[in-house]
């Protein structure tokens, strides 16, 4: 048997759901699909981010099992793909958002750029590198 994953759900875990939707919904532009009193789940075509506050975190694994912490550094990066770094680094900036890395054109053939959620979580916003 070999194995097929379909489909992607990325699940951040967040201390305030509010401020986290707010952020994803009105900071970023990511459409609200769904959203409770523990969760709210944004579309990123063709995937889905799904954000839980602690009793969510601890409903879907256990209360032992989810890290109730402030994260003290980046333990993974979310990465997704933009049109323009550029103009969607000047963007979100001009919205607030703290970038850690501006946008800088890397070995591997990406134009990256790197910030920080209100929960610390990174992400990555690329595009190939422009062809000079």
């Amino acid at each position: 048997m070999s194995l097929k994953f379909d489909g992607y759900i990325a699940v951040l875990f967040v201390k305030d759901l509010n401020r986290a939707r707010d952020f994803y919904q009105n900071v970023m532009g990511l459409e609200l699909q769904y959203g409770d009193d523990v969760s709210g789940a944004f579309k990123i075509d063709p995937d889905t981010l799904l954000i839980l506050d602690h009793t969510g975190a601890d409903n879907l694994l256990s209360p032992g099992d989810v890290d109730h912490q402030p994260a003290r550094g980046a333990r993974s990066v979310l990465a997704t793909a933009v049109e323009n770094v550029d103009a969607a680094y000047e963007e979100l900036r001009s919205r607030g958002v703290e970038f850690i890395r501006p946008p800088e054109d890397r070995s591997w053939g990406l134009r990256c750029a790197h910030f920080k959620d209100p929960d610390g979580n990174i992400w990555e916003i690329h595009a190939p590198v422009p062809e000079q």
